[in-house]
């Protein structure tokens, strides 16, 4: 290879990448921690993102519907068709759409928490009536044991309280509990403040997106060649599809689950069947560990009422997560986005022990899209080599 102006330029290229991947490997605590810095400046523009995304579903769900042009009209010049599309999106029809879209979200959740909440008022106001009555049975139970057991009762009486001691804790505790308050009501402020920005960063992206979507096209194919262009854009649509389709089968599946709580603590007698299915269905949008979230608070509710119930309760939810994490899930949701029901769970399994929660929701559309492409490379690898039909299921 001739060392010409060119390859010099690319050989220098590849050279200084690999001078910088080095040094962020050798430093990779300090670039991690500057990444956090950064993700945590753009928290809020992402999560504006992702809250355009789930709305725009809704969206485009009222304008197909609610704003569907009648076919029986008059036919228009295709002129006068563009501006009335142009004036309804600016006018009545965008907004309208948005708006129905957030009340939409927010009247689901409503509903739910409507349905729990006073579940949990009902049990905190059990405890208190309560208390008194517990206290009694403790102090029963308590002098009962030290009249069985002398030496419990020996060595309540040898216990020495360092009185001093127990106030310096106690200062300090108070402290300690001061700074934390502080700082939860810091944090409690500025993620009231992030959010703000993330809905009125989603509403503009929803209001604009025609616009944003062909500036976006633009920055691409001015860049870059028209091939890497067009496979640019057919990944994003790619994902786009991916990450609706996982929110879809998502959806699905906190419907099923709820639904079979639900009537699994109906048939088994089970108080709370109505909130804490529909806490269950809330949950269920976490994958595979929602269910325990569910089903940790129903037990709590249970419990209050009944101690042996909530046992029967608890065993039912891990026979159901089961079910639902083998079967119901990978099923539903893998078939909705496309990916084979073991790739699902290989996907929860990376993304979760990576990144929590966020890796376990993030990372099935992630994979789903690097399985497309993996599966859409490799068959046209076949075909160029004519050995695709050796491979067809019989």
């Amino acid at each position: 290879m001739k060392l010409d102006k060119e390859n010099t330029k690319q050989i220098l290229k590849i050279v200084i990448i690999a001078i910088i991947v080095l040094v962020a490997l050798l430093n990779i605590s300090s670039v991690w921690n500057v990444i956090k810095v950064f993700l945590n400046i753009l928290s809020p523009f992402i999560w504006g993102l992702a809250i355009a995304f789930i709305l725009n579903i809704f969206m485009s769900f009222y304008e197909n519907k609610l704003f569907k042009g009648n076919s029986k009209k008059k036919k228009e010049t295709a002129h006068s068709k563009n501006a009335r599309k142009v004036g309804e999106n600016k006018n009545f029809k965008r907004p309208f759409s948005i708006a129905l879209s957030i009340i939409t979200i927010i009247a689901v959740i409503s509903i739910i928490l409507i349905l729990i909440i006073p579940q949990f008022v009902e049990v905190i106001s059990n405890l208190v009536k309560n208390i008194p009555s517990y206290l009694e049975d403790l102090k029963s139970f308590a002098i009962d044991i030290t009249d069985r057991v002398p030496e419990i009762n020996n060595f309540i009486q040898n216990i020495n309280i360092d009185t001093e001691a127990l106030k310096n804790n106690i200062v300090n505790i108070s402290k300690d509990v001061l700074d934390i308050t502080i700082n939860q009501v810091s944090n409690l402020v500025t993620n009231t403040v992030n959010f703000f920005i993330a809905i009125v960063f989603a509403v503009y992206i929803l209001a604009n997106k025609e616009k944003l979507k062909i500036e976006a096209k633009k920055f691409i194919y001015a860049r870059t060649s028209k091939e890497k262009a067009d496979y640019i854009l057919k990944v994003s649509r790619l994902a786009r599809d991916s990450f609706r389709s996982f929110l879809t089968g998502q959806a699905k599946e906190a419907v099923i689950l709820g639904g079979l709580c639900a009537l699994g603590m109906w048939i088994l007698g089970i108080p709370y069947a109505g909130p804490v299915g529909a806490l269950t269905a809330l949950t269920a949008f976490i994958p595979i560990v929602g269910a325990f979230i569910g089903g940790f608070v129903g037990a709590v509710l249970i419990v209050v009422i009944d101690p042996i119930k909530a046992l029967i309760f608890i065993i039912f939810i891990i026979v159901l997560q089961q079910i639902e994490g083998n079967l119901i899930y990978p099923h539903v949701v893998g078939k909705n986005i496309g990916l084979p029901s073991i790739w699902v769970l290989v996907a929860i399994t990376i993304g979760g022990s990576l990144f929590g929660i966020i890796g376990m929701i993030v990372g099935l559309p992630i994979l789903s899209i690097i399985y497309a492409i993996v599966t859409e490379n490799t068959n046209k690898k076949l075909n160029e080599k004519n050995l695709k039909e050796e491979f067809v299921e019989e």
